[in-house]
């Protein structure tokens, strides 16, 4: 089949990829002049296919109101006079209950487990090819980091509440967790550090230097990728998306993927449907650290931030920013993400060379994905809306979406992506 992927950020280029093993013919339209240069840019790096709980949780409302006034304070939210702000917040505050964010873990617990499995397949395959593949990836695991006893109970809940999905996490006191990553030494010495929850399971990579790989290995599929096209327009038929426009050319399939970020809610209006996320704004910070950095792939909750060794730096990533479509990078929030960096490993020091970056994640109320198809059209669909899980869950994200395009039988169930569900619709 010929086939249209739109969007080239990672979970487009996952997506071609994919779909060109199946023998598709596929091309890639983006308006950027390579792939993965937006929300793929400069993440965390985590690939914590079981650390995938919703952001909606029951504490949120309230802690999120004592941080209104601290500019550089984790969260920050710009009321705007948009009502797909509104709606937004509406719906997110209707899942700050525990009911809804169990249920979403198991659902994204599943697509996550499915993603590291798909994963492996994926890179197996590449090394049989022969080639190189390279993007800094490690399988250390992921250690999210308990300040107290309260969020060493709450981790234990968690583990009973998944236990028959055998996700495989392991409860650590504060002393394993040192004997695990030596760098959390210096804040389990100022009592910082309760204990942690292991998932060994989990990894950490590059998500820009994977896509761009990719990209590569693609295009060797013969994956044909147009860069620097800005889409206008669409033609359509009888139900049926025809071609896509980019002012004078005109791209024509047999059927289209939309994997478009938060640039893509205009164009989906354009086609008579509405997504339903929201740009969520996030700060990365990235340091050169070859001696003393961590080894394993860090969630800290106290800092909010997550700290992942890529090749000789290491990144920290946090901040959730409700202000719309504003991209311009905010200094006070993001050097207060070099400063958790440096509060939880001090032999970071004042880091001069620090490279600051930020970017709109596309994110759902519910925290899960859109894997559907377009409502309105029989042959439209869609793989976005995924957040800060994005690169964690790109390859099962792409695996189901293949499945569903091909007419197969899908390997986990898709109904918890289904663009229609109710807790995206309030």
């Amino acid at each position: 089949m010929q086939l249209v992927v739109l969007g080239a950020g990672l979970i487009g280029v996952t997506s071609a990829y994919r779909l060109a093993e199946e023998g598709h013919d596929v091309t890639v339209i983006d308006r950027r002049e390579g792939p993965g240069l937006e929300t793929s840019f400069a993440n965390g790096g985590q690939l914590g296919f079981r650390e995938v709980s919703p952001w909606a949780a029951p504490d949120v409302p309230w802690t999120a109101l004592k941080m209104l006034r601290d500019p550089a304070a984790p969260f920050r939210w710009k009321p705007k006079a948009e009502l797909e702000q509104w709606r937004w917040l509406l719906a997110f505050l209707l899942r700050c209950n525990s009911p809804a964010r169990a249920e979403r873990e198991r659902h994204n617990l599943s697509l996550g487990l499915f993603s590291q499995k798909e994963l492996e397949g994926l890179l197996a395959r590449l090394a049989g090819e022969g080639e190189s593949f390279s993007f800094d990836h490690k399988r250390k695991g992921i250690l999210r980091l308990l300040p107290d006893a309260k969020a060493v109970k709450h981790a234990r809940e968690e583990m009973a509440r998944l236990a028959d999905m055998e996700p495989g996490l392991e409860v650590l006191e504060a002393g394993a967790c040192v004997a695990l990553e030596p760098a959390l030494a210096s804040i389990h010495q100022r009592g910082e550090l309760a204990g942690g929850l292991y998932a060994p399971g989990d990894q950490s990579g590059d998500a820009h230097l994977f896509t761009r790989a990719l990209a590569k290995r693609a295009e060797a599929k013969g994956v044909r990728f147009l860069y620097g096209r800005e889409i206008t327009s669409f033609e359509e038929s009888a139900g049926r998306l025809k071609a896509v426009r980019c002012g004078a050319e005109k791209i024509e399939a047999e059927a289209f993927v939309f994997s478009l970020g938060v640039g893509g809610l205009k164009l989906a209006r354009k086609l008579g449907f509405r997504l339903p996320f929201y740009p969520v704004k996030g700060y990365s910070v990235s340091v050169e650290m070859e001696e003393g950095a961590p080894e394993v792939s860090l969630t800290d909750e106290g800092r909010r931030i997550v700290v992942s060794n890529l090749g000789g730096r290491l990144r920290a990533a946090g901040k959730a920013e409700i202000a719309g479509f504003d991209t311009a990078l905010d200094r006070t929030r993001a050097r207060a993400v070099l400063q958790g960096l440096q509060e939880l490993i001090p032999s970071v020091g004042e880091a001069a060379e620090a490279e600051f970056w930020t970017g709109l994640r596309p994110m759902t109320a519910d925290g899960s994905p859109i894997i559907d198809k377009a409502p309105g059209y029989e042959n439209l669909y869609l793989n976005t809306g995924h957040g800060t899980l994005g690169w964690t869950l790109a390859m099962g994200s792409a695996s189901l979406l293949a499945d569903l395009i091909g007419g197969k039988a899908t390997q986990i169930d898709p109904t918890p992506f289904a663009l229609k569900r109710p807790s995206l619709f309030p």
